[in-house]
């Protein structure tokens, strides 16, 4: 179903409602309608996973003017049965009306590095798995898998004075994550571009812990390890 913009409008005003924003990462950082998760065909599986969205979850999108019909076709092949419509004209049409929006800061690999040093309040947010986070992360992150994002007590900790840097595996989730995050109340947010796969690659700018299991010898192995720049 073709919304227009009262349709959409009244669709915000149930909470039950969940407003799916396709378009790409650099549409949505740019500009979005505020609470729209972001989901795509290519993250919609840890959404579904996490329990953000369910297959019967009633689901209103705005999709990329391009890709309207093929985007849809997806939701509806992969077994979502409670689609309700998608706003006519996309994104635009919603600015174009003068209506509310907001927006996501990126940065790079590069400005992580040097923002770390200067920022005391500057939290990088692993968003991997426990175990990826155990081989090595940046000193001082804190983990938080994605696969926990829908948990409240995970989300206890978090306050706003943080400067959240969201660090995923290769930057494919982090506006997922980002998007759940400023839907619960969190928006002091930034997502790093090309996340830990990025990480790695100037490596020595960072410093690095590392999880081991204790061992028994005659040396002290139970610190943790960490590369420094």
């Amino acid at each position: 179903m073709v919304l227009s913009i009262e349709q959409f409008k009244e669709l915000l005003e149930n909470p039950d409602n969940i407003l799916i924003d396709t378009r790409s990462k650099d549409q949505w950082t740019e500009s979005h309608i505020p609470n729209s998760l972001h989901i795509t065909p290519a993250t919609v599986k840890y959404a579904v996973a996490m329990g953000s969205i369910t297959k019967t979850s009633p689901l209103f999108f705005i999709l990329d003017a391009n890709f309207e019909n093929e985007t849809l076709t997806y939701f509806k092949e992969a077994g979502f049965s409670n689609i309700i419509g998608y706003l006519n004209g996309s994104f635009e049409a919603w600015q174009t009306a003068g209506n509310k929006h907001d927006m996501l800061i990126e940065v790079e690999v590069d400005e992580l590095a040097m923002d770390i040093p200067f920022d005391e309040f500057l939290m990088p947010m692993d968003i991997r798995t426990e175990i990826d986070y155990n081989k090595a992360h940046i000193k001082n992150s804190i983990s938080l898998p994605l696969a926990e994002f829908m948990d409240p007590g995970s989300m206890s900790e978090l306050d706003e004075h943080f400067n959240i840097y969201i660090i995923s595996e290769d930057g494919t989730t982090n506006t997922l994550a980002a998007s759940i995050l400023k839907k619960q109340g969190i928006h002091n947010i930034r997502i790093v571009n090309e996340g830990w796969a990025g990480v790695e690659l100037l490596k020595q700018k960072f410093s690095f812990d590392s999880i081991k299991k204790p061992t028994i010898t005659k040396t002290d192995s139970t610190k943790n390890s960490f590369l420094e720049d």
